[in-house]
């Protein structure tokens, strides 16, 4: 894991393909909340987003072993925090499936879908775009 900024305007970071590096990035992520002024309901909810959406690429995305990363940037306004996440993954836009069923049971949930589901209730916006090579997932989160 790489921080490049962490300051008042915000976070940068680069996290190489390997789960353990989400882990990691989270002290960064909890600092920048810190600097931020952020409430702690809306450091919870950007913790959560951070963690689900560096996840999906590495998890579903890169190819095992590979030296693909994703570089994430963190900034905040006065009224949002908005977090973007770059990849050099294969073009695949996680917003194109539709939202699961309302669940009775967790444990027999589907895989797949409900962590983009949760990010969906939690931001106040959400979208993808297809790079040249890679992704880019813009979340916006209100303040």
């Amino acid at each position: 894991m790489d921080v490049r900024r962490l300051d008042t305007s915000g976070l940068a970071l680069v996290l190489a393909n390997d789960i353990t590096e989400i882990a990691a990035a989270l002290p960064a992520v909890q600092s920048f909340a810190a600097l931020a002024g952020l409430t702690p309901r809306v450091q919870n909810r950007l913790e959560v987003i951070f963690e689900e959406l560096a996840s999906n690429p590495i998890r579903h995305g890169f190819t095992p072993g590979s030296a693909q990363r994703l570089e994430i940037a963190i900034t905040a306004s006065a009224d949002a925090v908005t977090l973007v996440f770059e990849d050099d993954g294969p073009a695949f836009d996680p917003l194109a499936r539709a939202a699961p069923a309302p669940l009775h049971d967790i444990a027999a949930a589907p895989e797949g879908g409900l962590g983009i589901a949760m990010v969906r209730r939690l931001a106040r916006s959400l979208r993808h775009e297809a790079l040249a090579e890679g992704n880019r997932v813009t979340v916006e989160l209100a303040r």
